[in-house]
């Protein structure tokens, strides 16, 4: 367990070394709320905010932590993950975007896999042989439309089993219910979201409950906690 956990917690401080310069802020009420307020900064000397914040759905459990601090993240443990992620590709049912990060253009090939038991696990890709699925994945086509358009968190690239796989920014629900483990808002709001990001700022997500923000304040000035 060390040894996993570790290598998630050097990941995650090996990322937070680049020179990012936009930052979405998820702050929760505390670690088990599904509900939250999302705030955009960009930086230049500090911190400054951009737009208005954005109210999103966590998981069915809240928030869990890839290490150090329980509760830790699992595989089907409905905890969005607390802490801080590069947010990698975008994807959606577009094939033509203007969009600023690579794109997976979601068909029906198109799947992220979650057996933890698979040398594939926790990567985005397309499978025409149906005879190759393993035995758990999502399909990315969902019926309900929730990943029409969406972004792909960083968590656990470097997919130790069984501490979590496929964390999206998506769509809410229609009845706004909590997703399995990723974060979610509604229609207008994610667009606006998914435009603004841009790649050669190398943008990243914070996600922490309120408790822990004055310490993120201290490394992020201009950061807001209410």
């Amino acid at each position: 367990m060390l040894k996993i956990t570790l290598s998630i917690a050097l990941g995650c401080m090996f990322y937070s070394l680049y020179a990012y310069e936009q930052m979405a802020v998820v702050v929760s009420e505390e670690i088990n709320a599904t509900t939250a307020q999302m705030q955009r900064y960009e930086k230049t000397n500090r911190w400054n905010k951009v737009g208005e914040k954005i109210p999103v759905t966590l998981g069915r459990s809240g928030l869990g932590y890839a290490a150090f601090k329980q509760p830790l993240k699992s595989e089907g443990d409905g905890r969005s993950p607390a802490g801080l992620y590069p947010i990698t590709s975008l994807f959606g049912y577009d094939q033509n975007t203007t969009l600023k990060l690579p794109y997976w253009f979601v068909d029906e090939n198109l799947y992220c896999i979650d057996d933890v038991n698979d040398s594939r696990y926790n990567k985005i890709l397309r499978i025409f042989d149906k005879n190759g699925l393993p035995q758990s994945y999502e399909v990315m086509r969902r019926s309900d439309g929730v990943y029409r358009y969406g972004a792909v968190i960083g968590y656990n690239d470097s997919a130790q089993k069984g501490r979590g796989s496929c964390i999206f920014i998506h769509l809410n629900h229609s009845d706004k219910r909590p997703t399995s483990g990723c974060t979610a808002m509604d229609e207008n709001a994610l667009k606006t979201f998914l435009e603004w990001l841009d790649g050669s700022k190398k943008p990243h997500i914070l996600q922490i409950p309120k408790s822990e923000c004055g310490t993120y304040q201290k490394e992020y000035e201009g950061i807001e906690c209410q």
